[in-house]
């Protein structure tokens, strides 16, 4: 008997053979291992792992997108920004089909590098994602950015986001495995909240197959002998308190905003948005940017997808006339995104 097959038996014999348990992931890389390793076929029957809203490129605003794309078009703007993101379906378009001046970059360093080489243009950086890709683009801000170079925030907070799924009765969590990358940012203690204010056991945990098994495993044995606390499988990387560094400087220049979330709506402090003292790196405040009202995919269900109301065969368009070549919504673009995921996973 191998160290997997122990966990798998262990979780088996935490299971109650007459309840269904519902255990949420809050984390795209968490999703691929899920589905790459075929692990909910080793589950018991009525242990259901849900794909939840670890995507931020499925949760980035149209409106964002929309902007993004007319701000390329300007012969003064140079737009740069992550891979996926030009891929994302507006009504608009792509970024990558409609767009004019625009450039992929990996990391926010890029974004200095393209400005100091292009002086004679605006540089605006579209900088989307949760805390994970939140500090790097503080860290290109503390230590000083070109008089060219702006930021277009698009970003989100993962812990709020997961206060709406517990308050949404009709999703029904038991349990959630927070994310890793996330939680090496803003530390363990970020989830305290879901099990001393709502009793749903919480346990961070990393991203290979048995490290995760590892924190199912101990979500289901908080529920079996009825505790709730935080747990934390993956404390080589995550600490309680996090990277408190990062904390402080992304604190710094952002500051908590009132977003929308695609696919979801308009979610009180659930954002990030650049202090008003550093208005003038704020693309959305020197270019004035309006927000454009979000239109429907006819047929995609997204929406549902993030809040884990829906799985990605659940929707009528999923790999029939929507695929990671011709994606519909944004759940079929990123490879966090579970669509794109179960699309590749069969």
């Amino acid at each position: 008997m191998n160290k997997t097959d122990d966990i798998i038996r262990h979780i088996h014999s935490l299971v109650p053979g007459d309840k269904k348990i519902r255990i949420m992931n809050v984390c795209g890389s968490h999703e691929h291992t899920i589905a790459f390793s075929g692990m909910r076929s080793l589950m018991p029957e009525n242990l259901e792992i849900i794909p939840g809203p670890g995507c931020p490129v499925c949760v980035c605003p149209e409106s964002d997108i929309i902007n993004a794309i007319n701000l390329s078009q300007r012969d003064d703007v140079i737009l740069v920004t992550y891979g996926d993101m030009l891929r994302v379906p507006s009504k608009e378009g792509s970024i990558r089909a409609q767009g004019g001046n625009y450039r992929m970059v990996s990391s926010p360093q890029e974004c200095i590098q393209i400005a100091d080489s292009h002086r004679d243009k605006k540089i605006i950086f579209f900088s989307i994602g949760f805390e994970t890709t939140t500090a790097p683009t503080a860290a290109i801000l503390e230590s000083g950015i070109p008089e060219n170079l702006y930021i277009l925030s698009s970003h989100r907070l993962t812990p709020t986001i997961m206060e709406i799924l517990v308050k949404d009765a009709e999703i029904g969590i038991d349990g959630f495995i927070a994310p890793g990358h996330v939680s090496a940012i803003v530390g363990a203690n970020a989830w305290n909240v879901f099990s001393e204010q709502y009793g749903i056991p919480t346990v961070v945990a990393g991203f290979q197959a048995d490290n995760l098994m590892l924190g199912i495993a101990e979500i289901l044995r908080q529920l079996k002998y009825g505790e709730t606390k935080t747990g934390n499988v993956y404390a080589g990387v995550v600490k309680p308190e996090g990277n408190v560094q990062a904390q402080k400087i992304m604190d710094r220049f952002f500051e908590v905003s009132d977003v929308n979330w695609r696919g979801i709506g308009h979610i009180p402090g659930s954002g990030l948005e650049l202090r008003e003292e550093y208005s003038g790196k704020d693309a959305r405040k020197v270019f004035d940017l309006q927000e454009i009202k979000e239109s429907a995919i006819p047929g995609c269900i997204c929406g549902n997808v993030i809040l884990g109301k829906a799985y990605p065969a659940d929707c009528k368009l999923f790999t029939k006339v929507c695929s990671p070549n011709s994606p519909k919504g944004p759940c079929m673009v990123s490879g966090e995104g579970a669509c794109n995921i179960w699309y590749k996973t069969g």
